[in-house]
């Protein structure tokens, strides 16, 4: 079967699915039918994490992406939680983000091997971005074909053949996305950084996919706005996507989203949840209280509000009433 039938015959059995579904959503107490939808947010800290190599500190990360996603789940243990969100035999697809200020690949590194207790194999994890060069100087160590977990670009091989040759449009975009999140997974992490954005406000799980799309340069307009909310909603990211686990071990709460030092904020945590948008709507939320702190101008003072957050929640994407997401600290 051509890789197009096949994503023909995906696109048609994603718009008869129900994307409640695929996402276990909790609601807060109410009649049954007109409960309003209620969502988890994690924050799993270790203030260790703040410091020193995170690659000597697999073990606290171990711990943290073990007690996360069982809290997340109300899971007996850490295996059952990940087996609640993966079937072994997936394909799995940890969006990363390497440009300015990116993931750590320890943190990357570590939910592959929290996956492994799903049965998820190795060579079944993808830890993917833009480009090898992006990657590799993030620190990520390259692996297209070896055993193990698998690191490549969307454009490895040569520039423009990474992305399918078809337009999809959604909403006000018409973008061409990699064709690792089209023909190489079925399910995916978005691993981004809580970081400040100068246009979008932040760049958090949704900002994320901006790197999955051939042309993220025509979409930075009113804050990026709807622009996010549109290239996520599609139905290659909204119904594959289970999970957002943000890096804030070291957070970044100005002049983003290029690295800046004297703006890093060692936070010492993971920001986990099954609800992108609540995700987002929290990280949003803590690096606004930073920034107070800080004695800076809120990202509205600066013209520069997260829009697109409220923007996916008022389409349902996710919860981004702050009022609506449990926000539980481990």
């Amino acid at each position: 079967m051509s890789a197009r039938s096949t994503r023909r015959r995906f696109l048609a059995q994603v718009g008869a699915a129900a994307v409640g579904a695929l996402v276990p959503w909790r609601k807060a107490g109410g009649t049954v039918g007109q409960e309003p939808r209620r969502a988890r947010v994690i924050i799993a800290r270790d203030e260790a994490l703040a410091k020193g190599d995170l690659g000597a500190q697999r073990d606290r990360l171990a711990r943290l992406l073990d007690a996360a996603p069982q809290k997340l789940a109300d899971a007996p243990d850490a295996p059952s939680a990940w087996r609640r969100y993966f079937k072994p035999n997936e394909r799995v697809g940890l969006k990363v983000n390497a440009l300015g200020h990116p993931t750590s690949p320890a943190v990357a590194e570590a939910i592959a091997a929290g996956l492994s207790q799903a049965g998820i194999r190795p060579e079944n994890v993808i830890i993917w971005d833009r480009f090898d060069v992006e990657l590799g100087n993030a620190g990520y160590k390259l692996n297209r074909s070896g055993g193990g977990v698998r690191c490549y670009g969307t454009d490895a091989d040569r520039i423009g053949r990474g992305y399918q040759q078809e337009v999809q449009k959604q909403g006000a975009i018409g973008s061409c996305y990699s064709r690792i999140l089209v023909d190489q997974i079925d399910a995916l992490i978005s691993v981004p950084v809580l970081k400040d954005h100068n246009l979008a406000g932040v760049s958090l799980g949704m900002k994320n996919f901006y790197g999955a799309i051939h042309n993220p340069n025509k979409y930075h307009e009113n804050n990026c706005d709807p622009f996010v909310a549109d290239v996520v909603s599609h139905p290659y990211i909204r119904t594959r996507w289970r999970l957002t686990i943000c890096d804030a071990t070291v957070a970044q709460y100005n002049a983003g989203p290029g690295k800046h030092p004297g703006f890093a904020w060692p936070l010492g945590a993971l920001i986990v949840s099954d609800d992108f948008v609540a995700a987002d709507a929290v990280a949003a939320d803590l690096l606004e209280q930073k920034r107070k702190e800080a004695g800076l101008k809120s990202l509205a003072e600066e013209n520069r509000p997260a829009r697109h957050i409220a923007t996916a929640g008022a389409r349902g994407l996710g919860v981004a009433d702050l009022s609506r997401i449990e926000r539980i600290e481990v």
